[in-house]
Formats: structure tokens, sequence, C-alpha cells
């Protein structure tokens, strides 16, 4: 169904991807997060674009700490993206 789904015809696949890390920074999922976060550096997103995506909700649907954790899962995302 979610094939279907996403992404929509006028949202880039690799922005879908960017949304979907992000909510799944915002509700704690670890590992969805870093399933989502390598989707999108697959699809030619930067790492930069998820840091600076992450640190958008920085104060608003993200504390500090979860904004931390979740820059800790991207780099960990990020360093086995380089190994494979």
């Amino acid at each position: 169904m979610r094939a279907v789904l996403l992404p929509p015809g006028n949202v880039d696949a690799a922005l879908c991807e960017i949304v979907l890390t992000v909510q799944f920074a915002v509700l704690g999922e670890e590992t969805s997060f870093k399933i989502h976060a390598l989707r999108s550096l697959t699809l030619g997103a930067s790492k930069t674009q998820l840091r600076g995506a992450l640190m958008a909700g920085l104060g608003v649907t993200l504390v500090a700490f979860e904004t931390a954790r979740a820059l800790a899962w991207l780099d960990e995302a990020y360093a086995s993206a380089d190994r494979t």
C-alpha cells in the first residue's frame, strides 16, 4: 500500500524519505530512523540536508536531548553507508 501512496506526485522520493526520517526521530524509533536515513542518502540526499532537517525541529518538535540522539543515529547510519 505504501508503494502506491508514496512519494506523492509533487514530492520527490528523497524529500519524502527525509520527512519520514525526521518523523521517526520525533517518535524515538532508532531502527526505522536509520532505515529511512539510509534510503534518503541512497536517493541523493546529503548528510548535511538530514542534519538541517533535524536541527529545524530543535525546540519545536524535538528537545535538545532528542535532537542529539537523532544526530548520533545519523552519524551511525552514515558510517554504515560508507562501509557498504
